[in-house]
């Protein structure tokens, strides 16, 4: 093998001009999917931290039964005396924050134009750390100091009221009686997540005032936001383990199964993820298939001599399989450096601005994330296409007849 090895390299640099050019075709593949590839796995850990730290949180706990009947009936399904499960679950290893929210729709008007809204109760002084992600665009964020009689609507929301920061507003919603009951509050901020169906209907005001807006003393959820999001499979069973020791009548579900948009730009961009590695394995393909068959056309007396020597079928075989496989490995060990450099200049330059896409109300800067993962599927592709690519070339060297290779001009 280690003959068979030092053949097929010197064989790949015989044509130093030719195998270069195979090589920058090589390289330029690798470093594509390196660089195309990270930009997609940016894109999904902002989205995914995006859509945690701005709506979801990581967990989600409702009153057992809520799933199936509480998006109907949302009074029947609330949680009481949570304050328990609130300082439990705080105190697990890994959680950041532990918040409460209640949250209703309603009306919100000026006096002179009336919109619908989604009400949001949120515990100011964790609202910080929950939406982390969310952008205050003027004003403030909801926090103690302003929570008296204030409130946050959303970018998209203050537009369709034509209102401003500082301007008193009027809520209008039911209470779980089914009376109709108001509350005014000063707007202290505007608030940004990104998404425009949500940045164009939430108002976010202290739990306690929505509480007694809806005249109960109960919570819609509790939700628990984790440290690192990657730590979430490891804190399922402490969860679970928690809910049966206190014997909460809860039920949970964590972000993802909420997270209905990041699915869909998730799927959208791994199909165009495959269709650009299609793209470039066919280039590859052709590149080393021609690289292949032009050094067997120039080497076809070579090869009748190795057989006229009493080499087999088998070893020319192995011989251009090994050639591929070489230059495969080579071209991939290249590609993956070159792309690590283009990734580490793009991200030492401030990454790249991207336009919001659709659904979204403002864009971001894109950087590249190269994870261990993507490289080994960068280099383990282009050495499989080589690989692919060699076979047919090295079973026409194999099949040459002797006495036309050996008369070959």
């Amino acid at each position: 093998m280690k003959t068979l090895s030092r053949l097929a390299l010197r064989n790949i640099f015989r044509n130093r001009r030719r195998t270069v050019l195979t090589f920058f075709s090589m390289i330029a593949g690798v470093a594509a999917i390196i660089v195309f590839g990270g930009f997609v796995e940016y894109t999904f850990w902002g989205l995914r931290e995006s859509t945690i730290k701005t709506q979801l949180g990581h967990i989600q706990l409702y009153a057992k039964g809520y799933s199936d009947k509480g998006v109907a009936q949302p009074d029947h399904y609330l949680l009481a005396n949570s304050d328990t499960m609130v300082q439990v679950l705080q105190a697990q290893k890994g959680v950041q924050v532990v918040t409460r929210r209640l949250s209703a729709s309603g009306l919100i008007s000026t006096g002179e134009k009336t919109v619908s809204c989604k009400i949001i109760g949120v515990e100011p002084e964790k609202e910080s750390e929950l939406s982390s992600f969310e952008t205050i665009i003027d004003g403030n964020q909801l926090d103690a100091s302003n929570a008296a009689n204030g409130g946050v609507v959303g970018a998209d929301l203050i537009k369709a009221l034509g209102a401003k920061v500082g301007d008193t507003v009027t809520l209008l919603t039911t209470t779980r009686e089914g009376m109709l009951n108001a509350i005014e509050f000063k707007i202290v901020g505007v608030g940004q997540t990104g998404s425009q169906d949500y940045d164009s209907v939430f108002v976010k005001l202290p739990l306690s005032h929505v509480q007694q807006l809806m005249g109960t003393d109960g919570v819609e959820k509790v939700v628990v936001l984790l440290f690192n999001t990657d730590a979430l499979s490891d804190f399922l069973p402490v969860l679970t383990s928690n809910i049966a020791t206190h014997h909460w009548d809860v039920e949970f579900v964590t972000w993802d199964q909420l997270a209905f948009f990041y699915h869909k730009v998730v799927q959208v961009y791994r199909g165009m993820f495959k269709v650009v590695n299609i793209i470039i394995g066919v280039v590859i393909l052709l590149s080393v298939t021609n690289t292949m068959s032009m050094s067997i056309f120039e080497r076809v007396r070579e090869i009748g001599t190795l057989r006229a020597l009493g080499t087999t079928q088998t070893g020319i075989l192995k011989l251009f399989l090994m050639e591929g496989f070489l230059m495969g490995v080579i071209g991939a060990c290249l590609g993956v450096l070159v792309g690590l450099l283009i990734a580490h200049v793009i991200n030492w330059l401030g990454g790249i601005y991207i336009p919001p896409p659709p659904g979204m109300s403002r864009g971001y800067l894109a950087f590249i994330l190269t994870p261990l993962s993507l490289l080994a599927f960068s280099f383990g592709f282009m050495v499989l296409v080589t690989l692919v690519a060699s076979l047919y070339p090295a079973y026409r060297a194999a099949r040459l007849k002797i006495i036309d290779a050996l008369g070959h001009v």
